[in-house]
């Protein structure tokens, strides 16, 4: 699977709180263990089955949930089964429906300190980006530590912190065997890449990201693209394609496998926000 990125969808914020059902999608599988359940192709959502209970990473927008509760449904999981929600950075595209599943599921949500105090702190810049996004209150009951890794099952998740996008946006990486070989692969998504909060304009208006960041996610790019990963996720659909193989994963097959991916993605967004120029839609949250 070669690297590819595809144009974000126009009007997404409105189509999102209005019109979810244009954005939905089945549920796919697209790596061993581990699923697409976002139910729409804006924010990537993906559910790890570790064998004692399910990982959730991401929970997208409260509008959009119901498709997401669908799409675990589908695949045979009960909402309990979800035990942890690991939120990958503090805008309402990526935590907004975090209180709605942490007590419709019970599961313990984890995100980033530097998130949190973020959040708490700005949340015009996080929570409250949009009037027609409503996020849900949420408490966060953990934080991720590049040292200790989270463990459910046989699953160990590693964190790091990868700020940039926000100062506690974070990656997680994580292993899986193929049923059919034996074969281990690492996956990861990378926590937020979007160039629309690394830039002057951005830095000019914000009450709490300074252009420190901007100059540590470059810093840090080649470093984290030398980590080996063999299917790379996206935490938003169009930044790594995976739509155009959705539905066709097989245990044979690996669809998304391609150990090129993960730092040609990590290139092209170190490209863009060296070159990103902030037009009318500045808001539009990546």
């Amino acid at each position: 699977m070669p690297f590819r990125c595809t144009p974000p969808i126009p009007g997404v914020f409105a189509r999102a709180s209005e019109r979810p059902w244009e954005l939905a999608v089945e549920p796919f599988q697209v790596a061993p263990r581990t699923y697409y359940v976002a139910g729409q192709r804006w924010v990537g959502c993906y559910l790890i089955d570790t064998g004692a209970g399910c990982i959730l990473i991401d929970t997208a927008v409260s509008e959009t949930c119901p498709l997401l509760i669908d799409s675990v449904h589908k695949l045979g999981y009960q909402l309990s089964d979800i035990k942890l929600i690991l939120i990958s950075h503090a805008h309402v595209d990526h935590c907004g429906a975090a209180g709605m599943l942490a007590h419709l599921t019970g599961a313990k949500v984890l995100m980033s300190r530097e998130d949190t105090e973020f959040m708490r702190a700005c949340p015009e810049e996080t929570t409250h980006l949009d009037a027609r996004l409503h996020a849900q209150p949420f408490e966060v009951d953990g934080y991720f530590s590049d040292e200790h890794p989270v463990d459910l099952g046989d699953i160990s998740v590693r964190t790091l912190l990868t700020p940039g996008h926000t100062c506690g946006c974070t990656s997680f990486f994580w292993e899986v065997e193929n049923p059919a070989n034996g074969e281990r692969y690492t996956v990861a998504m990378h926590g937020g890449v979007g160039a629309n909060t690394m830039n002057d304009d951005y830095y000019r208006t914000s009450a709490y990201l300074t252009p420190a960041l901007r100059t540590r996610f470059i810093d840090d790019a080649e470093r984290i693209a030398a980590i080996p990963v063999d299917i790379a996720l996206p935490s938003h659909p169009n930044q790594i394609e995976i739509m155009d193989r959705a539905g066709t994963y097989t245990d044979e097959g690996q669809p998304y496998r391609d150990a090129t991916v993960w730092g040609d993605f990590l290139r092209e967004r170190v490209r863009q926000v060296r070159e990103y120029d902030p037009g009318p839609q500045e808001l539009q949250r990546a």
